[in-house]
């Protein structure tokens, strides 16, 4: 979501030139998820000692590098050297490193905003995390210092693995953000709720591939992906006022990534159907999803505690999304899909086994 400050209220700057920036904010949503990164608009202060943060977009595509809003922010040249040298002087700043609020390494690339008659009035600022680009770095640099043949090795796979990852996840999220491009010039609401629920499901694939280029391994910690799907849901999907919460129990369990992305599908699409059913009419709900495993078999349940599951939902399970999580289940996970109802909610299992996975 793009915020925005009353211009004409903080800036000097004239109707026209705020006009410019105003224009360009309401893009600023698409910049953040097409890069992967925060972008913010500065404008310099009339004292000229020092820029405000005029407008920001956090990707939905990846995490944000800020916990909290910077809008309103006051910038000083102490703290954005590069900030303020762009705003002064005109000149861009691409590819410079430095520390967040909340100590991530990140990029920083500046350039600057101009009027019609090519006077800068703000800089367009784009922040993404590199702290992984670092940590390849690092490895490489390593990596040319042994002479160990099989750690050079080892190194090697790791760092390919991650990339592979790496692009992968990129790719969905370009999918994801142009699809959310689409869905925004949409004036059915039916297309608009398909468009929703495949960005939905694009990036529960996609933060499958997040966490293996992250931790540079070849399997994922389900259970640590199913937290990341439900609180995206529970942001992405609840209606506003209303208060769903989710919790995750059980085991740790690391799945390869077909295995893993397979269960991230089944769980997105379980999760969002209790979001979307089971607490139409009430203002708050919990939805809980178990982990259990049990001599080489796994047990996932997803339990709400909404308004349940009668005859008409029931016949549901020819709708897409309950078509997909059944053909995943029995083909995928080689599994078992199960559906409990009553009138105080409604429990589905999934059970499969794993052969190739680590429960801890």
């Amino acid at each position: 979501m793009v915020d925005i400050l009353n211009l004409n209220q903080f800036t000097s700057l004239s109707k026209e030139q705020c006009q410019i920036i105003s224009d360009l904010a309401k893009n600023l949503q698409v910049i953040s998820d097409l890069s992967q990164a925060d972008i913010f608009i500065d404008c310099l202060l009339p004292e000229g000692n020092a820029a405000l943060v005029v407008a920001e977009a956090n990707p939905a595509t990846t995490q944000s590098l800020y916990k909290n809003s910077v809008l309103g922010q006051i910038a000083f040249e102490e703290t954005e050297p590069g900030v303020l040298f762009s705003l002064k002087t005109g000149k861009s700043i691409i590819g410079s490193r430095g520390i967040t609020q909340e100590h991530v390494v990140m990029q920083q690339d500046i350039v600057p905003i101009h009027d019609q008659s090519g006077k800068t009035i703000a800089v367009l600022i784009k922040e993404r995390d590199i702290s992984q680009a670092i940590q390849n770095e690092y490895k490489v640099k390593t990596l040319m210092k042994t002479s160990h043949s099989e750690e050079k090795q080892q190194l090697i796979q790791s760092i390919v693995i991650q990339e592979i990852h790496h692009r992968v996840k990129n790719n969905l999220q370009v999918i994801s953000s142009l699809l959310r491009l689409q869905m925004r010039r949409s004036s059915s609401e039916e297309a608009t709720e398909v468009f929703r629920d495949s960005v939905s499901r694009i990036s529960s694939m996609a933060m499958v591939h997040d966490y293996l280029a992250q931790n540079g391994i070849e399997q994922a910690d389900v259970k640590f992906v199913m937290e990341q799907i439900a609180a995206l849901l529970i942001l992405s999907s609840s209606i506003p006022g209303q208060h769903i919460s989710v919790s995750v129990q059980g085991e740790s369990l690391f799945l390869p990534s077909d295995k893993a992305t397979s269960v991230a599908l089944v769980v997105n699409e379980l999760v969002q159907n209790s979001i979307k059913h089971a607490f139409r009419s009430r203002d708050e709900g919990k939805i809980e999803i178990c982990v259990n495993c049990r001599k080489q078999m796994v047990t996932i349940t997803v339990i709400d505690d909404g308004c349940g599951m009668g005859e008409a939902a029931s016949s549901k399970r020819s709708s897409l999304g309950l078509q997909l999580v059944e053909m995943l289940v029995e083909e995928k996970l080689q599994g078992v899909l199960s559906f409990f109802h009553s009138n105080r909610g409604t429990k589905v299992s999934i059970t499969f086994p794993i052969i190739d996975g680590v429960i801890e």
